[in-house]
């Protein structure tokens, strides 16, 4: 993908639409349930849930964006970015304090894939709503792990190093009305996203994060 050979620019957004991230099916499974070690799936039964799970793949309309920001301070459980945002958490301060920038986040999975999951509880199939919820909230956090897999790999030819951990606000004591920050900080209105008053991402399958940058 052409975009992810970009140089990275500090306190810019940079955007990708359409991306088709890698993912674990076996985290799928998972969440509906299954183990892959201890249960068994009739093949007719295993072909119903990979149908489903192709409808969800192709209803997705995955975008993401990021921009790196300078940390001016840690101050347990306070982080403090280059523009005044304080973002608070003892699990992030304690995951930034040798870090010296910030790689803030996002990824949405768009609304078609909302409206598969309405459709399918509109005409009481409940286990296919299930099953496509289920993979998007997998396949939408895996495209996390393709933005900090990309982030990585052009940091390290500065001899620089992402954390292997991020933060989502929700997340332990980070705290959910963070997200505000957040969608700020990443413009949400410009990924179609909007934030209610209970802190929450529509469409649903949208996620906030952050991970430190050292070196």
């Amino acid at each position: 993908m052409e975009e992810c050979k970009e140089a990275i620019a500090v306190d810019e957004i940079r955007i990708i639409k359409n991306i088709k991230p890698s993912y674990n099916k076996n985290l799928i499974y998972s969440r509906l349930g299954y183990s892959k070690i201890r249960t068994e799936l009739s093949p007719d039964l295993a072909g119903d849930i990979e149908r489903v799970i192709e409808k969800a793949e192709n209803s997705l309309e995955i975008t993401v964006a990021y921009r790196i920001m300078k940390i001016e301070g840690v101050d347990s459980p306070n982080v403090r970015l280059a523009d005044d945002t304080v973002l608070s958490g003892r699990g992030l301060s304690g995951l930034l304090e040798n870090c010296s920038e910030a790689l803030i986040m996002a990824a949405t999975g768009g609304h078609n894939i909302m409206a598969l999951i309405d459709r399918f509880q509109k005409e009481d199939k409940m286990s296919e709503a299930v099953i496509v919820d289920a993979a998007a909230s997998v396949i939408t956090d895996a495209a996390l792990d393709f933005t900090m897999d990309m982030v990585n790999q052009q940091l390290r030819s500065k001899g620089r190093l992402l954390t292997k951990m991020r933060f989502s606000p929700g997340y332990g004591d980070f705290d959910i009305s963070l997200q505000k920050d957040f969608y700020r900080l990443l413009k949400g209105e410009n990924l179609g996203l909007t934030l209610n008053d209970a802190y929450m991402l529509i469409p649903e399958k949208s996620v906030f994060a952050v991970a430190g940058i050292s070196g």
